[in-house]
């Protein structure tokens, strides 16, 4: 594994993710799709002058998540492929497992289709995974905490271990 200590004192705070801005080929059937699939509400429309898009940010109406869809003004016809450089898959998170049983029945209720509740294949939680009207592939996701922190506990004592090791034979 590669990269910096993400626990250093030299990186930043960050505190989630604020949205992410999908570009869609119809954006008023992707509007749909959101708000009645995943309860996303509208919020506002934009069109930069400078832009060559339409922009609709929309808010999910439980939580403080945002996507915001975007329609150029010329928009190219092949859907979204995420074996093309960019974005693989966009997931949410549930608070609970349990609530990924929920997520299924509301999807079979508005007609979506999804692969229903599925263990993953990282060992590290469940979820569902369906496609938006743009093929692009969206996950329904439960985090298992525990997996996660116990690998970065025992990170940091692998970490510590040598510093520890050292004090102590400076101590005899």
């Amino acid at each position: 594994m590669t990269g910096t200590d993400p626990t250093s004192p030299g990186v930043p705070l960050l505190n989630g993710g604020t949205h992410i801005n999908l570009t869609v080929r119809d954006l008023d059937r992707s509007t749909d799709w959101y708000c009645r699939a995943l309860g996303f509400a509208v919020v506002r429309d934009a069109r930069p002058a400078q832009a060559g898009f339409t922009f609709r940010t929309l808010i999910h109406t439980r939580a403080l998540t945002s996507v915001v869809l975007g329609q150029a003004h010329t928009p190219a016809a092949e859907p979204f492929d995420e074996h093309r450089v960019g974005l693989h898959h966009l997931a949410f998170h549930v608070p609970q497992r349990e609530h990924l049983q929920d997520w299924a029945a509301h999807l079979d209720r508005a007609g979506v289709a999804h692969g229903g509740v599925q263990e993953l294949f990282l060992e590290a939680g469940y979820g569902i995974w369906l496609r938006d009207p743009d093929n692009i592939w969206l996950e329904l996701y439960w985090l298992n905490a525990d997996y996660f922190m116990q690998r970065m506990r025992d990170k940091h004592r692998a970490a510590r271990a040598p510093k520890a090791t050292a004090a102590a034979a400076a101590r005899t």
